[in-house]
């Protein structure tokens, strides 16, 4: 029996969170062993977003829950073709590296903390492609950055490891009030929160006088997150993390 598409959707979003809570204590009472047991939720996600291919094939997938309706927010995901390509390589290339995590960080006295990050990363990086909504796209589009900076941050105790994860912070982040503004410019303009919703407003968005603002924005907040020219130097120095970092976040996701 196919799984529905809304409980497929909150499974991707939420799971990675619910393991990231429980990663140090299993890594307590199991060691070595948790990250085997943690990569099955990733590898999970994985099965049942590749049950949905056929109903995505159809056309995408809309979900919403309720959230502010008094602002006119809610929760909403789109499930289509390109995100669910996205959020496949993201679950798959995931539970490889948290099994890889495991056995390089073996005997390690925080390596509950570092699934933990890993995990909570993973959702981030699964909420955002699935959101629809562009309010909360810029909350996972953060949290990224926030998890971003515990993980290369993780080995806190040398100093080099703390400037790269703040470098990188900071850089993020102003990339991410860059989003935010143009979200708000753009939810202005287009009159709706909702990215689904402006999809048929393209030519009219790029006539209007505030599209090479919005460009401008958008494009700032791009390459700050993927360290395109001139953002580029906080990822090289961002290879302080540990190498299933740079595994996950920095060759497979960006």
């Amino acid at each position: 029996m196919a799984i529905p598409a809304d409980i497929t959707t909150l499974a991707t979003v939420f799971a990675p969170f619910l393991a990231a809570a429980v990663a140090p204590f299993l890594v307590r009472r199991l060691g070595p062993l948790a990250a085997p047991i943690l990569a099955l939720v990733p590898l999970g996600i994985f099965a049942l977003l590749a049950a949905q291919v056929g109903d995505v094939a159809a056309g995408p997938l809309h979900i919403r829950y309720p959230w502010a309706p008094r602002f006119g927010i809610d929760l909403t995901f789109t499930l289509d073709g390109l995100s669910l390509l996205f959020l496949l390589t993201i679950s798959g290339i995931g539970a490889l590296v948290v099994l890889y995590s495991g056995a390089y960080l073996r005997g390690h006295p925080h390596l509950g903390r570092f699934l933990a990050f890993m995990l909570a990363f993973m959702g981030a990086m699964l909420g955002l492609v699935l959101a629809d909504d562009l309010v909360l796209l810029y909350a996972f589009w953060e949290l990224t950055a926030v998890t971003s900076f515990l993980l290369i941050g993780f080995d806190h105790t040398r100093l080099a490891a703390r400037r790269a994860a703040i470098q990188a912070l900071l850089i993020t982040s102003f990339g991410g009030l860059a989003l935010l503004v143009g979200a708000i410019i753009l939810r202005q303009v287009a009159g709706a929160w909702d990215l689904s919703a402006m999809a048929g407003q393209g030519a009219a968005l790029r006539r209007g006088a505030a599209y090479p603002l919005l460009f401008a924005l958008f494009a700032l907040a791009a390459f700050t997150k993927s360290a395109q020219l001139p953002f580029q130097f906080w990822l090289p120095n961002a290879m302080e993390a540990p190498t299933p970092v740079s595994a996950f976040l920095h060759s497979a996701a960006m």
